[in-house]
């Protein structure tokens, strides 16, 4: 079962692990000034796995700079773990710093150190002895599942070895956060899945609060509990994962929940091919067999081109593409769709039907 390490405190209630409030980023350019983020509030609760996604251009990499303040804001605020990093010393600040850990696209690995001088690194200065260095980064490497690697240099590694070494080194100050900068766009599919279950067994472990910043929402619908969808340096649309993708707001969470669940291309290759309507119904559960329903109540036979069903945090959410022949009312079959919660939309018009 997907979920995330969601923490609550004493009396229940869930405990925010980030705060970030009226968060603006201005940058000069050649005389005259780039928003590339523009009042973002947004809260990240302890034990989340926190995905922000966007294009290129979005804003989303100078925000999740801003949560360790690698990036200082214009405006705004940051509390993270109930600390104002903002109006903190620059010494406090390091100590803060050291609780956040963050992976980044290319890994960022030294080349002339061993894979376990490479996690041991942040440690300088920790106060720990070194045969306690030795036994924690043995530890961690075992936790990414590469401590028969140590010995090797990161030239010896594929792309998704480096990650995971990127991982253990990211973990090595026991971090409280880790903030993931579009951490698996350079890898392969295949590898891309084995680094985001990676991510989901280190939350439950550890219980660490991640923060996902990606341009895919194949990513998002993997591992993640909560999401945020910039444009333009603004959040356009944020919430529960399962709620973003039943029921997307935006145009571009419309775009970005296409692609992740293909049927963007089955859209395509359908409409290449036919002249008739097709719609594309939409369900998160149903407790009548809907299609047949639709013959017996008012005699409209729908003829399915394309299925799919893809599970978001274990709810099963589904997608037929379909034609319908025969005389009836179509407001009727609208309706009826309607009371049972499955979304009508006409495929290449722009509204619900």
């Amino acid at each position: 079962m997907l979920k995330s390490f969601v923490i609550t405190g004493e009396n229940g209630k869930i405990e925010t692990m980030i705060n970030l409030k009226d968060i603006s980023v201005t940058f000069t350019q050649k005389d005259r000034e780039v928003k590339a983020v523009d009042n973002v509030s947004l809260e990240v609760d302890k034990g989340d796995i926190y995905g922000i996604v966007g294009y290129s251009g979005a804003g989303k990499s100078t925000l999740v700079r801003v949560i360790n303040l690698l990036q200082p804001p214009t405006q705004g605020s940051v509390i993270v773990d109930d600390k104002d990093l903002v109006a903190l010393s620059k010494k406090a600040l390091n100590e803060e710093r050291k609780k956040i850990g963050m992976i980044f696209q290319h890994f960022n690995l030294m080349e002339s150190r061993t894979i376990a001088d490479n996690v041991a690194f942040p440690l300088k200065g920790s106060g720990l002895s070194k045969a306690e260095i030795t036994e924690k980064v043995e530890n961690l490497l075992e936790l990414v599942g590469i401590l028969d690697k140590k010995a090797a240099y990161p030239n010896q590694l594929s792309g998704g070895q480096k990650q995971r070494v990127a991982i253990a080194r990211a973990l090595a100050n026991d971090p409280k956060i880790l903030l993931c900068d579009e951490a698996t766009s350079a890898l392969d599919p295949k590898t891309t899945l084995a680094i985001l279950s990676l991510l989901k067994e280190v939350n439950e472990k550890l219980g660490i609060t991640i923060v996902i910043i990606t341009h895919e929402m194949q990513v998002v619908k993997e591992i993640c509990n909560k999401v945020a969808v910039m444009e333009n340096g603004r959040v356009i649309e944020s919430g529960q994962v399962i709620d973003i993708f039943n029921n997307p707001q935006k145009p571009l969470t419309l775009d970005f929940i296409r692609t992740a669940t293909h049927v963007e291309q089955a859209e395509k290759q359908i409409l290449s091919h036919t002249s008739e309507k097709v719609y594309e119904l939409k369900f998160s559960h149903a407790s009548d067999p809907i299609i047949i329903e639709l013959y017996k109540r008012f005699g409209a036979s729908a003829n399915i081109l394309y299925g799919n069903i893809e599970f978001i945090q274990n709810i099963p959410i589904g997608t037929l593409l379909v034609t319908f022949t025969g005389d009836f009312v179509f407001d009727d079959v609208v309706a009826y769709l309607t009371s049972q919660d499955v979304k009508i939309v006409e495929i290449g018009g722009s509204a619900n039907v």
